[in-house]
């Protein structure tokens, strides 16, 4: 099967700053950067975003788990 990946989807741009959606407290840092979209070989129509937290940790999280961060 193959794995698929993207610089954007569900309104969310490679270079995006993010925070975690919900309410939190959180352990990672809030400056999270977009990387880009990508499917798993196991579950390929499960999109999912690859996200920088303090330019260190990565995480990867589906549309419904991530919000675009507030403009300082």
């Amino acid at each position: 099967m193959k794995i698929e990946s993207m610089d954007s989807r569900d309104g969310f741009s490679k270079g995006d700053r993010v925070q975690r959606a919900g309410g939190g407290p959180w352990e990672l840092p809030q400056d999270g950067v977009v990387q880009g979209w990508f499917t798993f070989e196991y579950a390929p129509t499960e999109w999912y975003c690859c996200v920088t937290w303090g330019g260190r940790y990565t995480g990867r999280y589906q549309a419904r788990e991530i919000e675009h961060a507030a403009r300082p």
